[in-house]
């Protein structure tokens, strides 16, 4: 049996993740622009590509450091360097997809190169022919995605866009075909992941998330909006927040071995999604710019994204929490009759939120209760 690999969460590391707090921030302002009181399609595929290859670029350097990093001056330097790269592509997102898709691209093309050259020097130290055949899948996947980003500097618009952003999410997916160790014989001496470390760096990253909610919702408490419906967007956070640390922190077993981890990072995807849309949703709420049976769909399709992206780490969980089939369709029942009653009182934010603070009540409730 293997052993498990407790890796230490460095102060590096926390420091790296706080960009992605300017990042969250800037790519779920995207959600929240309307125009004539219409929800903009091309606003949800720029937040989607910025959400996909900003989290996608924290994956990659978080396996890194899992896997081979040490808190070293090198890995520091290059880390500083990706949060350079990073705050320079998060403020130039916008809703001019057009304007801004040469130096969006180009950016994240030099933070790609970055985990790549990171790869490339870890490669040349190791003498683990498992460790050097991962590494080099990593090099075909980041190779793929410098080579589809640049080619907004040759291509026409039209042609560089479609190439990036099919690059961008092929390179998304490679991973989960190339890098299981359990379907591919030469990764079989691969140094194991240490999934306590990406189970604490995949919470820490959410907590991130969370903090971006808050900050949304803060408007409902300013003096002159204060009422008894304010409280209700802070009551429903919190019940995601416990919905999500039951899950992660009392039912994963971390000490599981043979684990690739691979899972836990897809899976966090919809989660992301998922609480983007629901910080998005009572910004929108509050501002009074879109008919709330839209804010009603795109929250919960928010909190559907959640709850997917959790129950999906049921494979992870302790031997002693197993979920059944009741569980799930209770879930999924709560959910769609709480989304029905809320398209029956749209019109009243009031009884809106309610409904979704009962909501998210029973679900944790469940979770809480499930063995």
């Amino acid at each position: 049996m293997s052993l498990i690999r407790h890796k230490k969460v460095e102060l590096t590391e926390l420091f790296y993740d706080l960009v992605y707090v300017y990042a969250i921030s800037q790519m779920t302002h995207l959600l929240s622009h309307v125009r004539h009181g219409k929800f903009l399609l091309e606003n949800v595929i720029v937040f989607s590509i910025a959400l996909i290859i900003f989290i996608n670029s924290w994956m990659i350097q978080m396996v890194f450091t899992n896997r081979f990093g040490k808190n070293s001056l090198t890995n520091t330097v290059f880390m500083l360097l990706q949060m350079i790269c990073l705050l320079v592509a998060a403020g130039l997102l916008s809703n001019d997809f057009q304007s801004m898709v040469i130096p969006f691209f180009s950016t994240m093309a030099v933070l790609t190169g970055l985990l790549l050259a990171q790869y490339g020097l870890e490669y040349r130290i190791t003498r683990n022919t498992a460790d050097q055949y991962f590494i080099k899948q990593f090099f075909s996947i980041l190779g793929v995605r410098i080579l589809s980003l640049l080619s907004c500097l040759f291509l026409p618009y039209s042609s560089s866009l479609v190439i990036a952003v099919l690059g961008i999410i092929v390179t998304w997916l490679m991973p989960s075909f190339l890098l299981n160790p359990a379907k591919n014989g030469a990764l079989k001496e691969l140094t194991p992941i240490s999934f306590p470390h990406l189970v604490e760096r995949l919470s820490l990253l959410v907590i991130i998330t969370f903090g971006e909610m808050i900050i949304g919702i803060a408007p409902y408490f300013s003096i002159d909006k204060l009422s008894l419906s304010s409280f209700f967007p802070f009551l429903i956070v919190a019940n995601l927040f416990l919905f999500y640390i039951t899950e992660m922190d009392h039912r994963i077993d971390v000490n599981k071995t043979n684990v690739s981890g691979n899972g836990a990072i897809y899976y966090h995807y919809f989660i992301f999604f998922g609480l983007s849309f629901i910080t998005a949703a009572f910004t929108l709420l509050q501002e009074h710019q879109l008919s709330n049976d839209a804010i009603a769909c795109l929250l919960y399709g928010g909190i559907f994204l959640f709850l997917v992206g959790i129950l999906l780490h049921a494979p992870y969980n302790k031997a002693n929490f197993s979920w059944t089939s009741k569980f799930y369709l209770a879930e999924l029942a709560l959910l769609t009759i709480g989304f029905l009653l809320s398209l029956l009182v749209a019109e009243n934010s009031l009884m809106f939120t309610l409904v979704t603070f009962f909501v998210t009540v029973g679900m944790t409730s469940l979770m809480m209760r499930q063995r």
